[in-house]
């Protein structure tokens, strides 16, 4: 694979500067709550954790076949207790690896295991912040709140580890003031040092999400949907109680 750099970030350059196996530490999502995601297919709603010793016996075979030991897990989300059984493995047999992969920001990413995870080999996480506003993580559903986002991204940025941030706007019922206040978090977020990289995206209505289940808690209106042969994922939606988010 041309390893190609769009940017100089360091969080983002992750994605395409260097080799990474693929791997996962669980199918599914341990949450699998959160209402702007297809949570109702297999993919999110099936969740099985790997077996830790298994795991890192694939990761020792993967590292003899290719020589390469960069890992990127491309979890949903990496389960935090499933990331310590892990760390603590791949420790007890000395491996020098790297790694990262996706997570959820979690009152469970304390100091003591963001160095435990550090010392295993984790450069970097992504994680969904969403909308940096309490109401509207509220109502998706997001199951975390400010504060914890703030005590875990410290806790990752103490040990060394950088922090990515994916973020969105349009969703249902948003204002063009919440969004204003979403934006001024983030940037305060990146003032605090917290954040070294973050994506915003704008909402899209998918059919397998909660939203798309329960309109009328989201104060929408769906529109008739065309025939189509191949799937329908972005699906045309009014949003009465949301602000202009073409603006943004």
């Amino acid at each position: 694979y041309l390893q190609l750099l769009d940017t100089l970030n360091p969080a983002h350059r992750m994605w395409s500067d260097g080799r990474w196996n693929k791997f996962t530490i669980a199918h599914g999502c341990y949450w699998k709550k959160c209402s702007f995601c297809d949570i109702h297919l297999d993919y999110i709603s099936r969740y099985v954790p790997a077996k830790t010793v298994e795991l890192v016996d694939q990761i020792e075979e993967i590292i003899a076949q290719t020589g390469q030991t960069g890992f990127h897990f491309v979890d949903e989300a990496a389960p935090p207790k499933a990331l310590k059984d892990f760390a603590l493995e791949v420790l007890k047999r000395g491996l020098q690896i790297t790694f990262w992969g996706n997570i959820r920001f979690e009152r469970a990413y304390t100091a003591d295991l963001c160095v435990l995870l550090a010392k295993a080999g984790l450069v970097m996480v992504t994680g969904g912040l969403e909308v940096a506003e309490e109401r509207l993580l509220k109502k998706m559903n997001k199951g975390v709140d400010l504060e914890q986002v703030i005590q875990s991204t410290h806790a990752f940025q103490s040990a060394g580890v950088l922090v990515h941030a994916y973020l969105m706007y349009g969703f249902p019922t948003q204002t063009e003031k919440d969004t204003l206040i979403s934006m001024e978090m983030v940037r305060q977020l990146f003032e605090a040092k917290l954040l070294d990289s973050a994506f915003w995206h704008r909402f899209v209505l998918t059919r397998h999400s909660g939203v798309y289940a329960n309109p009328t808690h989201y104060a929408i209106k769906i529109a008739p949907e065309p025939e189509n042969v191949f799937a329908s994922n972005d699906i045309a939606h009014e949003d009465p109680k949301g602000g202009d988010h073409d603006l943004f």
